[in-house]
């Protein structure tokens, strides 16, 4: 039966119509199954060397200075130094007016003349009187009286040599003499100026013995001292040299805290060879000082010891007990890093078995010191308070005495891609690790070189309440 001819357009247009649905929706299905597949950032797992250092900052000093001053005042005449003049020891730098005390030794010389006279005359007259007395032609009390005159006045003929003795110290102190050898660093006077010496000594000229050997003052905070030792080895800068690293040894730790705005520093003592004379005294270091040193280690960035990976996309492993993450109490307790510094992954200050109750004085604690879950990682003084803390309440025992240079390692999770291929479910690793230098950490066991580990993972598409939030990631919804 022949079919009119006006509905042949509308059963093409019909056609036509379904024939595009079904290309949209295929379309809209297959565009949502691949925004749904995760992007994974990954690194490789490589050899490498691994260097945790400590910062500080420090002022280099000569080893030696010494503040050359005047012990009397007057008016400057001569100067024989001046800035970067080397001296030897008892080298004339100085030299004040000696008028006054030329004419107080002159004066003393009179009073010791006119002493020794009395002296003299009290001396004879003791002997006369003695004589006298032995022939009973005077009393026994004129006699005594001849011999107490006498001691007076030898007793004032030394007071008048004393005196003399003293003008003449001071006349020689008109002229000032290099204590040690070495070179001119400061001067603090010039010819015509007077000194008015008191109280406090003014200071003429400072003078370091040697600039070739120089030290380095730095205040280490005593979040990060315990980690530093005498003869570890510290690389430095100067903003005069910025391309080029110094080198030095720690000599000396000092005992003695300085508060400063509330920040406990100790002063830590770098020798530093400065043979070439490139630096100078004043001059404001960066001090790095060495720690711990690991090389041709395995290694990977610390990133990846902070993916949190959302649920349903690696393997059930992923759940285990080992991986601190998956705890329900990890986002409500501090972490800090895996070598105690500043930087590096995260860990749980207590571990997944503690009780209710240790999780409550946890968070006592965490309170007392100020330390908001969720805000970042709590700053070295929040770490030293709540380390103290944990001692003292129990959650801890307190750290025994080893050895540094040990290694310490701690257990992690890690998450790898089977064969590098990110279309793959990740496998959850549990690694030791080790020191960090606050990029990359060293890692002891459970992945091999060449191994693909996840640094961070984002879900395109994903609701910004769907994703956990990450207390090192900073306000990033979809990034895991």
């Amino acid at each position: 039966m022949p079919v009119p001819s006006g509905f042949r357009p509308l059963t093409l247009i019909i056609s036509l119509v379904a024939i595009a649905g079904g290309a949209y929706y295929v379309f809209r299905v297959s565009s949502s199954r691949s925004e749904a597949l995760p992007e994974y950032t990954t690194a490789t797992v490589a050899k490498g060397d691994i260097v945790q250092v400590v910062t500080a900052t420090g002022q280099l000093d000569a080893v030696l200075s010494v503040d050359v001053g005047s012990q009397i005042s007057g008016l400057i005449l001569k100067l024989y130094a001046d800035f970067n003049t080397p001296v030897k020891e008892g080298q004339k730098l100085v030299e004040l007016d000696p008028s006054t005390y030329q004419q107080n030794v002159r004066q003393a010389e009179a009073d010791v003349a006119s002493a020794d006279a009395s002296y003299t005359l009290a001396e004879l007259n003791a002997k006369r009187s003695q004589e006298l007395f032995d022939k009973s032609l005077v009393t026994q009390q004129d006699n005594d009286q001849s011999q107490a005159q006498l001691k007076q006045a030898k007793a004032v003929l030394l007071i008048k040599q004393a005196v003399l003795e003293n003008t003449k110290v001071n006349l020689a102190r008109c002229t000032v003499f290099s204590p040690i050898d070495g070179i001119v660093i400061s001067k603090q006077t010039e010819v015509g100026k007077t000194v008015a010496a008191g109280l406090n000594v003014p200071v003429l000229f400072t003078i370091a013995n040697d600039l070739s050997k120089m030290q380095i003052t730095a205040a280490v905070a005593e979040a990060d001292i315990g980690s530093v030792e005498v003869r570890q080895s510290v690389n430095f800068t100067v903003d005069a040299f910025p391309n080029r690293s110094f080198h030095g040894e720690i000599t000396q730790v000092r005992n003695a805290p300085k508060n400063t705005n509330n920040v406990v520093t100790y002063d830590t003592i770098i020798q530093v060879d400065n043979r070439d004379l490139k630096l100078r005294p004043g001059m404001t270091a960066n001090v790095s000082i060495i720690t711990a040193r690991r090389d041709g280690v395995l290694r990977i960035p610390n990133a990846s010891l902070r993916v949190r990976m959302p649920e349903g996309l690696a393997t059930p492993a992923a759940t285990s007990p080992s991986a601190p993450e998956t705890k329900k109490e990890a986002a409500s307790v501090p972490t800090e890093s895996a070598s105690g510094n500043r930087s590096g992954g995260g860990r749980p200050m207590l571990g997944p078995d503690a009780t209710p109750e240790q999780q409550q004085k946890m968070r006592e604690i965490m309170a007392e010191v100020g330390f908001t879950p969720g805000s970042g990682p709590p700053s070295p003084e929040q770490r030293e308070q709540i380390r103290k803390f944990k001692i003292e309440r129990g959650l801890t025992p307190a750290e025994p005495t080893t050895n540094r240079s040990e290694a310490t390692y701690l257990t992690r999770t890690v998450y790898r891609l089977p064969g590098g291929n990110k279309l793959a479910r990740p496998d959850p690793v549990s690694v030791k690790v080790g020191i960090t230098d606050g990029l990359a950490s060293e890692i002891a066991s459970g992945l091999a070189e060449g191994d693909t580990v996840i640094t961070s993972v984002n879900i395109p598409g994903a609701k910004p309440g769907a994703a956990p939030s990450n207390p090192f990631g900073g306000s990033q919804p979809r990034r895991f």
